[in-house]
């Protein structure tokens, strides 16, 4: 017994100690997570801000840069310090244009080719040193701004934090309006930017250079007109192994000092109490080998003490004592109690309601059937039809969060197919199996139903919001009962338990 305990309290500690372990990995790592959204988030809105300060002039320089990128000419090792460009600029404004004021006397699209190639070459590069000292402030590992190239899925780069350099006349320089494709499975959040106008929350998540970072995005809007996404990534990977070795390093101490006090526990019990079970166990496995009544008096010698193992001792001799003249009767109560726990378990067996959705269960529509055959028998034909609906995925869910969230699903869709069709009785046959039996508006609208069940499904697999287990998934089938060619319920029953099946391969069918 000794051993048993120690053998508990070892699996005790570890699984209070890894589950504590595993508890602060996954806050700290959601609290990271949720830091590192704010951030990017406040990061890539702030730029967009930027730029839509600039109104026109950025308009009109995003315009240029993809006209002339080919022939503008930034060095590649530039630093940051953008003021030559902007002086090269507005001196030869000046000089072009005298007199005039930018903007508002000439067009930014009406200077000169050299004039707006100038003005592309300084805005580039006041937008690298904005977008680089943006990033060294939010701790972000990369920052670029990218526009659709109207080729399905393509993007221009027309800033960018990474230099890819070209070299021409022995000279290195910065290559502009990168097109990269941008797949939607590994893009979806920058062209949902895009595409809606509107920051959404969440991640876009890369495994490249820099290890394994996560994407943010914004639009950017300059008087009703998209131009652009502004993007921004974080580097996360050691983050989380920072994370996963502070929590391993408390999983250890946890361990160590909870072990050693369940030892000292173990050892005290043992010696107090266990030992003294023991030897109580040993005399009533005496009497009840032997049935000496005198057994009782050497329980009464063997345990003493003051506490609750002498109580019981003495309280099993005082039985000890009692039993020989009262055998009979506890053989006789014993008998009643054993009848009256079948007649319950039969009870119990016969009731109709499942216990964990609150619907009838199988006895339920056993009962059901019955009642509707005899009232074809009494009343000839009667209009009914049958639709199976077989959760899908219960296992896994079982298997990878526990039965407790599998209960949850199961909820869930029972939910759903109760008030989908509800002017119809609903029964839980199995597991992850539901009977609807097709009556009144429900039978006359079975397609429509049907049809409404399928994209309430498909509206809660498409919803971010919720666990994996709550995003419920069935396979449903159907069939009315035709006088001609069924002869009870149990063959409706089956064309739409086959038909469901079909659905159900089909469901897997279109997930390959």
């Amino acid at each position: 017994m000794v051993y048993k305990l120690t053998r508990f309290f070892f699996v005790l500690v570890l699984t209070v100690s890894f589950l504590s372990g595993l508890t602060t990995y996954v806050l700290q790592s959601k609290v990271y997570k949720e830091e590192c959204e704010q951030d990017l988030q406040t990061m890539v809105k702030l730029l967009a801000d930027m730029m839509q300060s600039d109104r026109r002039e950025f308009s009109a320089y995003q315009e240029i840069i993809l006209k002339y990128g080919d022939e503008i000419r930034i060095p590649a090792d530039y630093d940051g310090e953008y003021r030559p460009a902007k002086v090269a600029f507005y001196k030869l404004f000046n000089e072009t244009y005298p007199g005039k004021v930018m903007g508002k006397d000439i067009d930014y699209l009406d200077m000169t080719k050299e004039v707006q190639i100038l003005f592309a070459i300084y805005k580039q590069e006041y937008w690298l040193h904005a977008f680089e000292t943006t990033k060294k402030n939010f701790g972000a590992i990369y920052a670029y701004y990218v526009t659709p190239t109207g080729e399905d899925l393509n993007m221009y780069f027309v800033l960018d934090a990474v230099v890819e350099p070209f070299t021409e006349d022995g000279k290195d320089y910065i290559s502009l309006n990168i097109e990269a494709y941008q797949d939607i499975e590994n893009h979806s959040h920058m062209w949902k930017a895009w595409n809606t106008g509107a920051y959404t929350s969440g991640y876009d998540v890369y495994d490249n250079e820099y290890g394994q970072t996560y994407a943010c995005y914004y639009p950017l809007i300059i008087d009703g007109t998209k131009l652009g996404v502004v993007c921004a990534e974080m580097e996360i990977g050691k983050v989380q192994k920072a994370i996963l070795q502070n929590s391993i390093t408390q999983f250890a101490g946890r361990f160590f000092i909870i072990a050693v006090l369940c030892t000292l526990i173990s050892l005290t019990i043992g010696k107090r109490y266990i030992e003294r079970l023991v030897t109580l166990k040993g005399d009533v496995v005496e009497f009840t080998k032997y049935k000496d009544p005198s057994q009782a008096q050497r329980i009464k010698t063997d345990i003493k003490g003051d506490d609750e193992i002498t109580d019981l001792a003495n309280q099993i001799a005082v039985m000890i004592d009692e039993i020989g003249t009262n055998m009979n009767e506890l053989v006789a109560k014993n008998k009643e109690l054993t009848e009256a726990q079948d007649k319950i378990k039969k009870a119990n067996e016969l009731a109709s309601t499942d216990a964990l959705t609150g619907i009838r269960n199988k006895a339920g529509y056993d009962n059901e059937i019955m009642r509707i055959e005899q009232s074809m028998i009494r009343d000839g034909y009667y209009k009914y039809g049958i639709a199976m609906v077989d959760l899908n995925y219960l296992k896994v869910i079982n298997d990878t969060y526990g039965h407790e969230k599998g209960n949850i699903a199961i909820i869930k869709i029972c939910n759903i197919v109760c008030k989908n069709f509800a002017h119809s009785p609903v029964f839980r046959i199995g597991g992850d199996e539901f009977v609807v039996v097709l009556e009144n508006e429900d039978y006359d609208n079975i397609e429509t139903l049907v049809q409404w069940f399928k994209h309430t499904l498909e509206v809660i697999a498409e919803d971010e919001s919720l666990k994996p287990w709550e995003k419920v998934s069935a396979a449903i089938g159907w069939a009315k009962y035709d006088p001609k060619s069924d002869d009870s319920m149990e063959t409706v029953f089956k064309r739409a338990d086959n038909l469901m099946y079909e659905n159900k391969k089909q469901m897997k069918a279109a997930r390959r």
